[in-house]
């Protein structure tokens, strides 16, 4: 019996299955991007929240044997070089053959080597981060120093003209000089009255010297309009003192502080005098809803964006005996 062999005939997609195909392909990764990117930012606010621990148990590990917390911009008020407190934490961070090259007797903006090197401990995985030129008013050269980013900061204290702003008004707590850096002194735990778990140490300062605002970058840095500081050598990258602004971050100072603006443009007219040499950075941070803080105890907390003001002001103070939290 003779057998045939029939042929199969082969149907391919016909273009409305195709594009039936793609469009249940573009809806699928529609709705797995948003997933993805919400990890994603899990995964770096948590590395970010790591580095502030880490630089929590440096300070610790530096303070006990050395008397006292490292000062930002001299050693003591007799000495005219010019070094963040960030540097000494080196050895603390596992950075000894790096901080083996610095010279402590060299100001940071002459050892551009050294600070041009780029440490992920100091950098939040959700901000813009790498060299950058920090524009320093303080150098021979005014904008030519090249250094490595810094997205963590402190502040000597609370302006005053913020705290007559709040109500109610906070006198006692406006004071330039009660935050837990310090300038020229290396500030002992015992200095800190309010308690080591309600002041606060260290937080974000993102996106620096370029000018953010609400989410949206508004100025790229530049010789004539830039916020002062962003390198992490560099001791004008401290927040300087707690000012706020308004809702828009082009008023200041002001009763909204935390992801409103990255600072204020060095290049503006702006009536505190310490802004040549000071930083003009403000808390702001590329997570969604608030920051990353560090406390004095070691401890890393998120402050929120809508942190009531007068709560932050009280953990900025170091010794103002305010009762509020920022939590």
């Amino acid at each position: 019996m003779t057998r045939f062999l029939l042929a199969r005939t082969r149907r391919g997609f016909t273009l409305i299955e195709l594009l039936v195909v793609i469009a249940i392909i573009a809806v699928l990764i529609g709705l797995l991007l948003p997933a993805v990117q919400k990890v994603r930012e899990a995964a770096a606010r948590a590395q970010c929240q790591n580095n502030l621990k880490q630089l929590g148990l440096a300070l610790h590990n530096y303070h006990d044997p050395n008397g006292g917390l490292p000062s930002n911009i001299r050693p003591d008020a007799t000495s005219t070089v010019r070094v963040r407190w960030a540097t000494y934490l080196l050895p603390y961070m596992e950075q000894g053959p790096l901080f083996s090259q610095v010279s402590l007797t060299t100001n940071w903006h002459a050892q551009p080597t050294v600070f041009g090197t780029r440490l992920k401990g100091f950098e939040c995985p959700s901000a813009p981060n790498g060299t950058i030129i920090d524009g320093a008013p303080d150098t021979a050269t005014p904008w030519s120093p090249i250094v490595a980013n810094g997205d963590y900061s402190g502040f000597y204290g609370v302006d005053p003209a913020l705290t007559s702003l709040v109500s109610p008004a906070m006198p006692g707590s406006g004071n330039a000089s009660n935050g837990a850096i310090s300038k020229t002194t290396k500030l002992n735990f015992n200095a800190f009255t309010d308690g080591l778990s309600n002041t606060l140490h260290l937080t974000e300062s993102a996106g620096r010297p370029n000018i953010y605002r609400n989410g949206k970058l508004v100025v790229t840095a530049s010789a004539s309009s830039r916020i002062n500081g962003g390198g992490w050598c560099r001791p004008a990258s401290e927040l300087f003192i707690l000012r706020g602004s308004d809702a828009s971050g082009t008023t200041f100072p002001g009763t909204s502080a935390i992801n409103v603006t990255n600072g204020e443009d060095l290049g503006a007219t702006y009536p505190h005098p310490y802004y040549n040499t000071d930083g003009t950075g403000h808390i702001y941070g590329f997570h969604t809803g608030g920051v990353n803080a560090l406390f004095c105890d070691g401890s890393v907390r998120f402050l929120r964006q809508n942190t009531d003001i007068r709560a932050l002001i009280s953990v900025v103070t170091r010794n103002g005996g305010e009762t509020l939290s920022a939590e």
